[in-house]
């Protein structure tokens, strides 16, 4: 991924984001957010990032799937993200998105105890004591039905 152009994307996307509007119109509102001279508007000189045109997908993509990131957790990803670029709910959206990485899903390993034993059902003490149903649906036509019903006592 090009970073100029995303960096270029980020500025046309600013002037129809309303709370980038905001500091571009009166920059005395707030002396941490400034226009810089490649019309990016940084907060602590991090770029903000307006949530258009899936530029903040494509940060994260830049910042984590990049082939030099490694697939960090989301506790490094969030620090990587932080140091250039800020948005609203930035933490949450870097969560989901790690949550959501498949390669992240299939090379870490979970930190949780192991799962227990299947514990099998107790044995109903009477007839229609403990009666389950459920649909078959679907299926291909017989006599024009495509559903079964099976009921279990």
């Amino acid at each position: 991924m090009d970073l100029e152009t995303l960096h270029n994307d980020i500025c046309n996307s600013l002037h129809s984001d309303l709370f980038a509007i905001c500091y571009i119109e009166d920059p005395e509102l707030n002396p941490q957010w400034k226009l810089d001279d490649d019309g990016l508007l940084r907060c602590n000189n991090r770029i903000y990032v307006p949530d258009a045109n899936d530029l903040l997908l494509k940060v994260l993509q830049y910042k984590h799937n990049h082939i030099l990131s490694g697939h960090y957790g989301q506790n490094k990803t969030l620090h990587q993200v932080r140091q250039e670029y800020v948005w609203p709910k930035l933490q949450s959206f870097i969560k989901h998105f790690c949550d959501s990485c498949i390669k992240c899903k299939h090379s870490k390993a979970p930190h949780h105890k192991p799962y227990g034993l299947l514990q099998p059902l107790p044995v109903p003490e009477h007839l229609w004591n403990s009666i389950s149903m459920d649909f078959i649906e679907q299926l291909p036509p017989s006599n024009s039905f495509t559903t079964v019903l099976i009921v279990v006592d």
